[in-house]
């Protein structure tokens, strides 16, 4: 609840400051055009988040901020798109490429570390979030918001997977992230990391046997066709900054900071909302398609727990997180 106060207090602000500065004093400003990508469909809850971005600063400055949205990649892969931001080729984007945003914001990605979406936002709109999105900008990058891809499952044409043990010698694609690499290496799996774009192919064509995503990038990507079976695991959480290049913000008068920054935030939330909901409807999807579900008791699921400790090792030692941080989080009801 205290986020969207906030929210609602910055996009006060917001109206206020561009009737003062942007209608009474239109010409003198800077009329501009942002140039967002992402990695998914123009049905995924990325691309919608994008589009009311666009909506809501065309509104607020009678059109003069516009924004361009560029869908499936079009710009690149996502460490080709933090790249292009940091040099200003385009504005920003959405997106989970943590290597080049900043290595720290792995400390809200581990496996099994979150319960549910409300404990995410408690954590991640809170002062543990604020501080590890503060890192981005050590990487001239600037995150405007959280937003979340979601909670992970595995697909494979192998064998539904009940137990870490059943994930032996099967080959799953995976982000180029250290978390997600670490994790299934854990389980026993073998991680094949593949950009997204060529995900289905790569399974179509039996390159890799399975895959892990949320269930709305299973639907979104089309996964489900060419997959036999989905464990329900949700064994990690993995979330997908809204990211600006750091010199163009700098470039950019307190004010129009203030109306791109509330309109991300309001966009954030409509992502969010949106991956909660499209949650079940993409499993339900899923299931109607014939690809076989099986979800976890709580006993299968603390066999896959048991595996991570090691994960959590990995990144403490290499000063990602410390165990108190992990605990607060943890902690947070």
């Amino acid at each position: 609840m205290k986020s969207l106060k906030l929210t609602a207090i910055l996009a006060a602000i917001a109206i206020i400051l561009y009737g003062l500065y942007g209608v009474n004093t239109a010409s003198a400003q800077k009329s501009m055009t942002l140039k967002m990508g992402h990695g998914h469909s123009i049905q995924h809850p990325d691309h919608l988040g994008l589009v009311k971005f666009k909506e809501l600063l065309q509104t607020r400055t009678n059109g003069r901020i516009k924004v361009e949205i560029f869908p499936s990649a079009q710009l690149g892969s996502e460490q080709e798109m933090c790249e292009q931001a940091k040099i200003g080729t385009i504005t920003g984007l959405i997106g989970a490429r943590f290597e080049e945003m900043s290595p720290k914001l792995y400390a809200t990605s581990l496996p099994f570390l979150f319960r549910d979406y409300d404990h995410t936002e408690k954590v991640l709109k809170g002062p543990i979030g604020n501080y590890y999105a503060s890192f981005t900008e050590e990487h001239d990058l600037k995150m405007l918001a959280w937003t979340h891809s979601g909670f992970r499952q595995i697909t494979n044409n192998v064998r539904p997977i009940s137990k870490p043990e059943d994930l032996k010698g099967i080959k799953i694609r995976t982000p180029p992230l250290e978390n997600v690499l670490k994790t299934m290496e854990a389980f026993g799996a073998s991680p094949t990391p593949i950009p997204y774009a060529e995900v289905y192919t790569a399974l179509k064509t039996g390159v890799v046997d399975g895959q892990e995503n949320p269930y709305v990038n299973i639907f979104t990507g089309k996964f489900y066709e060419v997959q036999k079976y989905l464990s329900e695991v949700n064994y990690i959480y993995i979330a997908s900054p809204f990211i600006v290049g750091l010199k163009w913000w700098k470039s950019l008068s307190p004010q129009d900071q203030v109306i791109i920054n509330t309109a991300a935030l309001e966009a954030a939330d409509l992502v969010n909302q949106l991956v909660r909901t499209e949650d079940l409807k993409a499993k339900e999807t899923i299931a109607k398609a014939g690809v076989k579900i099986n979800e976890l008791t709580s006993a299968e699921r603390s066999a896959f727990i048991a595996k991570v400790n090691p994960v959590y090792d990995y990144f403490i030692k290499k000063g990602i997180v410390t165990e108190k941080t992990i605990k607060e989080i943890q902690n947070i009801q």
